[in-house]
């Protein structure tokens, strides 16, 4: 097996320690956990680990629930409740819905491959009730029970007043805990930093940053070596600066070194690798920028061209691109970084997928 991988692998996790420490930490104290950084840094991966950590334990129970696809709170009722009865009542999906579900309007279907897909029927007045029987049901097990919520920031687009409903019920739980985990760091600040909101001060923070690189370039070599390959240092630089050391890009191109490599893979197989892959990419990446109206695609291009640009707004960089006014600059980079084309962090806005700003670095 590639040992390079894009799934979490327990095999190959590395790193990561202080994280771990820090959820442990708080779920042992009784605090619940807001995990937040930009995408593709292997925030579920460190879910899973922790998770597989606790079931070896038996410290803790674990669901985990992924929220990216629910559009309101019956979705996450749902997608809640198939994973409690996938945990607890796998062998009898029927038998777990009359225990944990009385009385809701529930059946099961089986997918092509399988697997039971619940369908439940519930009505919004229902809501409330029923989300509070999966959570009892859960309160009332002999061991801890820790929920991760994955991609938690969607809650905030639903219709329903999810945010107060769901802080409601989980306010009184003494038996079960959260992990609240996302990559918009906007939603998320506005969830849990702000005064107005029904989550404001409800949880700890821990902020997922970048493998450090010593240690990243480590993991590379080493791994190469334990298969009996080898890499140039020169080339694991290479890929580590083409990435920005973001875990999932990096493991992307190490996925397709390994595999395109029998003895030494060189600077140069990194660097024609990487321009491979930038050209089979081309076609995706041309369709996203053109979805882009002009303004909004000039400012994307220049802003790649520029790497991380702390000034959008001042005059150098408006002249350097032949940008459109000062106005329609704000304007358009608020957009395009409300659609996640754009991420701000300390040092300003850069293009938020590593691959698609080297693309227009490289193709404009």
């Amino acid at each position: 097996m590639n040992p390079f991988t894009t799934k979490y692998n327990s095999k190959y996790f590395f790193n990561r320690q202080n994280e771990l420490q820090a959820l442990r930490a708080n779920l042992e104290n009784g605090l619940n956990t807001l995990l937040h950084s930009p995408r593709r840094l292997g925030k579920t991966a460190l879910i899973y680990h922790l998770f597989h950590n606790f079931e070896k334990s038996k410290e803790f129970e674990t669901i985990y629930v992924d929220l990216f696809a629910s559009s309101g709170m019956a979705d996450l009722i749902r997608v809640l409740s198939e994973k409690i009865l996938e945990k607890y009542h796998r062998r009898n999906f029927l038998q777990g819905i009359s225990k944990i579900l009385k009385g809701i309007n529930a059946s099961v279907t089986i997918t092509p491959d399988g697997i039971p897909q619940l369908d439940l029927h519930i009505s919004e007045t229902q809501h409330e009730s029923t989300l509070n029987k999966l959570l009892n049901y859960l309160e009332s097990r002999k061991k801890t029970v820790v929920i991760a919520f994955d991609e938690f920031q969607e809650v905030l687009k639903y219709k329903e007043k999810a945010e107060a409903i769901l802080r409601t019920h989980i306010q009184p739980l003494s038996n079960v805990f959260f992990i609240f985990s996302g990559s918009s760091s906007h939603l998320l600040q506005e969830m849990f930093f702000n005064a107005k909101h029904p989550f404001y001060q409800s949880a700890e923070v821990v902020v997922l940053d970048k493998i450090n690189r010593k240690e990243y370039f480590n993991f590379i070599q080493n791994t190469f070596i334990q298969h009996s390959k080898s890499i140039e240092p020169e080339a694991i630089n290479f890929i580590l600066n083409f990435t920005e050391c973001y875990t999932y890009y990096t493991q992307v191109i190490c996925n397709q070194a390994y595999y395109n490599t029998d003895s030494v893979f060189s600077l140069s197989d990194a660097q024609q690798l990487a321009q491979n892959y930038l050209e089979n990419k081309k076609q995706d990446y041309l369709s996203l920028l053109n979805l882009l109206p002009e303004n909004q695609k000039k400012i994307a291009i220049a802003v790649a061209k520029e790497d991380i640009v702390s000034q959008p707004t001042s005059i150098d960089f408006i002249m350097k691109y032949r940008l459109p006014s000062v106005s329609s600059v704000l304007q358009a980079i608020k957009t395009i970084t409300d659609k996640e084309i754009l991420y701000k962090n300390s040092e300003g806005y850069t293009v938020y997928d590593v691959f698609f700003k080297r693309f227009l670095q490289k193709y404009f």
